[in-house]
């Protein structure tokens, strides 16, 4: 097939250009899903990549069975059924060449609603029904249900219940697509990185020689990024979004530091930026354009790209838990920035964690050196085994559940969504919560949760404890 993807510059009408992959079909560019990609351009580079290639997988599929139905909606639904049986027949034969193996029901159900979602935004703009591929249909009684059921869900454990419309989710409820979405199992809860393995990884894994009688000898950047996933709950994307100015000391006890992650590139520009002239509402996306020529890492489609998940969350706090990981975080990352973080001329940058090179580190970095510091320590890195780096936030938020910290503290503590209309009070109770709890745990003589279970551990902090910072 002569259908694929490449990386290009997209620059719409009086709109900032940004990079996006595109389709490239037989006939050239598709302008039509350029436009379609134009008008999401706020939307995740993975949501544009996947928009992407389930375009090229549809043409693919009606070059291979041209002519072969009535219409354009018959073929979409042989389509939807296609890609869960795949193509190739029981002799080993593929009469399509399109050698598709079959698709698991949620991957199938992304492509579906990718390729629907674009057909309703060619029909917005043509009104020709042609190209409406998956269009609303009445519901059945029993699908009718189901929706309003499935609407109450959302809304009876949704925090912000109050914003959800009633009488709109009544008239959805009443309309189904004609093409149905494949039906899920739901997958187990991830599985959580043992405790064990994660203070194996950080206070053994990172050591770059057999001699440990000196820091230098010690990846500490890795080792911080381990701890703000394990004992922070951040995604593997985040850590890289962190500039040094989002770093303070805590008000409340200097041995402890404050983390406020922005949004890559709607967060606000740093303090001592936006004192400037002209810059008092300047965005992370303005300050690194214009400081460094750098633009967000969100819009970056090489290796020093970096998603944000959290799409309506505009910043968040980052609550390192116990009490212990926090303080040790605090000597890491004062040491890290003043005797390793390299820094260069050439490439400059506001970023927390650079690579040799003084460039911003990058996630394949990190997870390469991840991969081989817990197989030199014996473990299977996979995510079956629960030892990827989502494992590790896994561990995280299972760690909160277990500490009876309060469900609404946690959600805020793995910033999963925004609570606006509860933000001053979540973040004061959550910080004096966690504490309370820590205090509670020191008050029964377990003063370390987590990282003092073994020797090793123990000894490699007590040398951190007894270095100077002066």
């Amino acid at each position: 097939m002569s259908n694929l993807t490449l990386k290009a510059t997209i620059a719409p009408n009086n709109v900032k250009p940004f990079e996006s992959r595109v389709v490239i079909s037989s006939r050239g560019i598709l302008s039509s899903h350029v436009e379609y990609l134009a008008k999401y351009r706020n939307k995740s580079k993975s949501w544009r990549n996947q928009s992407c290639n389930a375009v090229v997988k549809f043409l693919d599929y009606s070059e291979a069975y041209d002519h072969k139905f009535r219409n354009p909606r018959l073929m979409f639904e042989a389509f939807a059924e296609t890609l869960i049986d795949g193509t190739i027949l029981e002799d080993g034969s593929d009469p399509t060449h399109l050698w598709w193996e079959p698709l698991q029901p949620a991957t199938a159900n992304a492509i579906i609603k990718h390729i629907t979602k674009f057909s309703d935004f060619i029909y917005s703009k043509t009104k020709d029904e042609r190209h409406l591929l998956n269009p609303d249909v009445h519901a059945t009684r029993s699908e009718f249900l189901l929706s309003l059921a499935a609407y109450h869900h959302r809304k009876n454990n949704s925090l912000l219940a109050h914003t959800f419309d009633d009488q709109a989710a009544l008239e959805k409820a009443k309309r189904n697509k004609l093409v149905k979405l494949h039906h899920t199992i739901k997958q187990k809860d991830v599985k959580a990185t043992e405790e064990d393995v994660i203070i194996d990884l950080i206070t053994n894994g990172f050591w770059r020689t057999k001699n440990r009688n000196d820091l230098t000898n010690l990846n500490i950047k890795n080792v911080l990024i381990s701890m703000l996933i394990s004992y922070g709950g951040l995604r593997v994307s985040e850590p890289f979004h962190i500039f040094i100015s989002d770093i303070y000391d805590d008000p409340t006890d200097d041995s402890q530091c404050f983390i406020n992650i922005q949004h890559p590139a709607l967060g606000e520009a740093p303090e001592y930026w936006r004192k400037h002239n002209g810059n008092k509402n300047a965005t992370r996306d303005a300050y690194l354009r214009k400081k460094y020529g750098l633009r967000p890492r969100t819009e970056l489609l090489n290796t020093f790209g970096a998603g944000w998940k959290s799409r309506h969350i505009t910043s968040f706090n980052v609550y390192l838990f116990p009490s212990t990981a926090a303080r040790w975080f605090k000597m890491l990352v004062d040491l890290y920035i003043r005797e390793q973080r390299v820094t260069s001329p050439t490439h400059p940058h506001p970023y927390l964690f650079s690579d040799e090179n003084g460039k911003p580190a990058t996630i394949k970095q990190y997870t390469a050196a991840r991969q081989k510091a817990l197989r030199k320590l014996g473990y299977d890195p996979s995510k079956y085994a629960g030892n990827n780096p989502h494992g590790g936030r896994h561990f995280f938020g299972s760690t909160l559940k277990a500490k009876g910290v309060n469900a609404i503290h946690i959600k805020e503590a793995m910033h999963h969504s925004s609570i606006k209309s509860q933000e001053t009070y979540v973040e004061a109770e959550l910080k004096k919560e966690m504490r309370a709890e820590m205090l509670k745990l020191e008050s029964k003589g377990v003063e370390s949760v987590s990282m003092q279970k073994s020797s090793d551990a123990q000894d490699f902090f007590n040398d951190i404890s007894s270095l100077s910072f002066e």
